[in-house]
């Protein structure tokens, strides 16, 4: 009995040192268009400032390459001479671009990157009582398909074979640059970690060394309402859908995403697609191409990616 007594002793004083040792740090900050919040769980030696400071200094990177927004960048670069010959890019930029040109033959078109002219044509309808006409997106039409993006893999060159040809990252870089995050927290020792920029996310080892990261999915129709709660570790998350942004017409409701077959916006504001993989780049472009392509894609996918899982809900 005496023996148990000092056991149990024992132990209470190891998870008690264990407790008094560790610590844990948070920032947050406005990037790439949404707001990035890194979780750090370590022990109070762990260099906690450096670690975040890299964290941060690793999505920007991905931001100075693929924010076509930024004049400088280098996507916006590209997308102002890619027509006129092949452009050698940077590593980054060549594998988002090639990764996504991947993506787009796997989903049948339904992710692609060079829908940019279409996003582009229909963003100021968003505050206006009309839509774009027929002839305005059949043009832009024309310029949309990743067949007409030529790489060369030992150059490391793209090329674009119209001249108006534009592409877009925003649906695949903010899952890039979550995975370079996590890269710089692994590299300073840490794995207890969490990662979370505007819902993509990636949750490194387990809440405080022990306990699952439970992730909310969020219900479009009242945001104070759970859809599901996930239990990750080591995981990334991605959530896509027309309710976050959309405007209505004639009674009908068009959303941010801009199908590259049709040139209209899908039509479901109510609808939900979260993916669940090991990279976040992936589970980003996964989730878009099904909120996309809807079941047909969401079906091919999975057979492609049986180790990925797919959660979609559809409201009427």
């Amino acid at each position: 009995m005496k023996r148990i007594i000092y056991f149990i002793i024992i132990i209470i004083m190891l998870v008690s040192v264990f407790l008094l040792s560790t610590d844990t740090r948070e920032r947050s900050e406005y990037k790439m268009g949404t707001l990035v919040s890194i979780r750090l769980f370590g022990f109070k030696w762990s260099d906690f400032d450096s670690t975040l400071d890299k964290a941060f200094s690793a999505i920007d990177s991905v931001d100075n390459i693929a924010n076509k927004y930024r004049e400088n960048s280098e996507i916006s670069r590209l997308n102002r001479t890619g027509f006129k010959a092949p452009v050698t890019v940077s590593k980054d930029l060549f594998l988002l671009i090639d990764s996504s040109k991947t993506l787009c033959k796997e989903s049948d078109g339904a992710f692609d990157i060079t829908v940019a002219p279409l996003v582009k044509l229909w963003k100021p309808y968003k505050s206006r009582d009309s839509i774009p006409d027929k002839e305005s997106i059949k043009k832009a039409l024309s310029l949309v398909g990743s067949d007409k993006l030529i790489l060369d893999r030992q150059k490391q060159t793209v090329f674009f074979r119209k001249e108006g040809m534009e592409i877009d990252l925003s649906a695949i870089a903010k899952g890039y640059a979550v995975d370079k995050a996590v890269a710089a927290i692994r590299s300073c020792g840490f794995s207890s970690a969490m990662v979370n920029a505007g819902g993509d996310l990636f949750c490194v080892g387990k809440k405080d060394f022990f306990f699952f990261w439970r992730i909310g999915i969020q219900d479009p129709r009242n945001r104070k309402d759970l859809l599901d709660v996930l239990r990750l570790s080591d995981s990334a998350v991605a959530t896509s859908g027309g309710y976050e942004q959309y405007f209505a017409y004639k009674n009908r409701d068009y959303t941010h995403l801009v199908h590259p077959k049709t040139g209209y916006p899908v039509e479901s504001i109510f609808s939900s697609t979260t993916v669940i993989t090991k990279r976040c780049m992936i589970a980003d472009g996964i989730a878009t191409a099904v909120s996309v392509g809807g079941e047909k894609v969401k079906n091919k996918l999975e057979d492609i990616y049986p180790e990925i899982q797919i959660i979609t809900y559809e409201f009427k």
